[in-house]
């Protein structure tokens, strides 16, 4: 077979399609299933390929021969339900032409929308399983016959986008719902420790960065060997030199400007720690511009202000780093 799985859905549902493919092609089976038994042969490290294709709809009655060819060569066929795939021609064509071939055991329904057998009750506008979803014939000239579709729920009154995500993967991998479960709830919690030790690590090395720029700038005092701290009124005698000072204090002071307001500028902890690197990268150039005693004080003095925000925002941005890394995490379960 070609492909793991073909996603059948109406236009409508684009958006849970997309999230749905994304989500496969992108996942990691446990590694401690990796290579058992399943209903395939063995369960393989990741679900790809996935075919979903509605950008190019058949324009006859019949399903184009590249939609029945990617059925034919599909594991398992993936069906949105919602009260417009159920009342999509396509959709219900390819659950038949599917099941011509592979029959319904099959087929997987992840509920988006509507409410399941809908159509037997008040409320047939919101039916969410297809025709072919919920009869079964026998023949030609049988009565169809009712049958139950078994589906993973996405609304969040049913299993919730990662339960009913899992679901799936549980179905087309050939393994026990609860089994996947558990391995990923412990695989989520080591991913959590983890993004928590980098976070801590992003912080300390900032900090030892900040505090090798403290011991330069007491080992130019010491070198200066001046008893006052009147330092304000020094201006290099290299005009050249004050110049390249005075810039990059104020490549350092863009730097912390943007890391203050990176709590509400920035969504992600990536972000928020790219912001922490920039001013990694720009702390000491002030210092490192400056080569005569006079320019080291100078430098030093305009640096002052720099080290007292650095100093504030240090612990800030601790805590709202690791509230992000944290907030991600449960985002990803």
């Amino acid at each position: 077979m070609r492909y793991w799985a073909f996603i059948s859905y109406s236009h409508r549902d684009a958006s849970v399609a997309d999230f749905l493919h994304k989500k496969l092609e992108t996942y990691r089976v446990p590694r401690g299933l990796v290579g058992g038994p399943s209903r395939d042969g063995t369960v393989p490290e990741r679900l790809i390929p996935v075919f979903r294709d509605r950008e190019e709809l058949p324009t006859s009655s019949q399903l184009g021969d590249n939609l029945q060819k990617a059925l034919q060569q599909s594991r398992y066929l993936v069906v949105i339900c919602s009260p417009a795939s159920a009342q999509s021609r396509w959709v219900e064509e390819e659950i038949r032409a599917f099941k011509g071939w592979h029959g319904r055991d099959r087929i997987i329904a992840l509920i988006a929308s509507g409410i399941p057998n809908a159509s037997e009750g008040s409320s047939p506008g919101e039916e969410c399983f297809p025709y072919s979803m919920r009869f079964e014939g026998l023949g030609e000239d049988s009565t169809p016959v009712r049958v139950e579709p078994i589906a993973a729920d996405l609304r969040p009154d049913g299993d919730g986008k990662q339960r009913a995500f899992l679901k799936i993967v549980a179905g087309l991998l050939g393994v026990g719902f609860d089994d996947l479960y558990q391995r990923e709830k412990r695989r989520e919690q080591r991913r959590r420790v983890l993004m928590g030790a980098m976070a801590l690590g992003a912080v300390l090395v900032l900090a030892g960065v900040y505090l090798s720029f403290r011991k330069e700038m007491g080992a130019v005092r010491k070198e200066a060997a001046l008893l006052t701290t009147e330092y304000q009124s020094i201006r290099p005698k290299n005009k050249d030199a004050e110049k390249r000072i005075l810039a990059a204090v104020e490549e350092v002071d863009k730097a912390l400007t943007a890391l203050e307001a990176a709590p509400t500028t920035t969504t992600t902890a990536d972000e928020l720690k790219a912001a922490w690197e920039n001013v990694s990268k720009v702390l000491s150039k002030p210092v490192q511009e400056a080569k005569a005693t006079d320019e080291s004080i100078f430098a030093m003095e305009l640096s002052k202000p720099l080290n007292a925000r650095i100093t504030k925002i240090t612990p800030e941005y601790g805590k709202e780093l690791e509230r992000r890394v944290v907030a991600e995490a449960k985002q990803n379960k």
